[in-house]
């Protein structure tokens, strides 16, 4: 039951636009491999920005695993440090989620996932 309560949810957010991910910015990872995708998408009152790793470059952002999902503040930025670690900074936002690292679902390696937004938390 409570899995199609969900489904049935979600069904709802899809038919209202809901869920919807908007892309913002792309970055395939330097070996070619993946792409890094930040967007955002509508939420209820609130348009989250989220980060996400495709197993495979040019995937759909919707197809991605979410690294990071925050609000009230700008567009998270990404960048590459090496082909196995990349970093999202952001300025005064509200962090919902991340996630400190991705394994590939295809076998392969684990990407680090640094977060460098601010050290002193959310000031509302």
């Amino acid at each position: 039951m409570k899995k199609f309560l969900v489904l049935a949810a979600l069904t709802v957010l899809a038919a209202c636009g809901d869920g919807d991910i908007r892309e913002i910015s792309r970055h395939p990872a330097p070996d070619g491999s993946r792409d890094v995708v930040v967007g955002s998408m509508k939420a209820g009152e609130s348009e989250p920005y989220m980060v996400v790793m495709t197993a495979k470059p040019g995937d759909n952002a919707g197809k991605g695993a979410r690294l990071f999902l925050a609000d009230r503040g700008d567009a998270p930025k990404v960048t590459w440090d090496a082909p196995d670690h990349v970093t999202i900074s952001c300025d005064n936002a509200r962090v919902w989620s991340y996630r400190s690292f991705w394994t590939n679902p295809n076998g392969g390696n684990t990407i680090a996932v640094a977060l460098k937004c601010g050290t002193d938390g959310w000031k509302g």
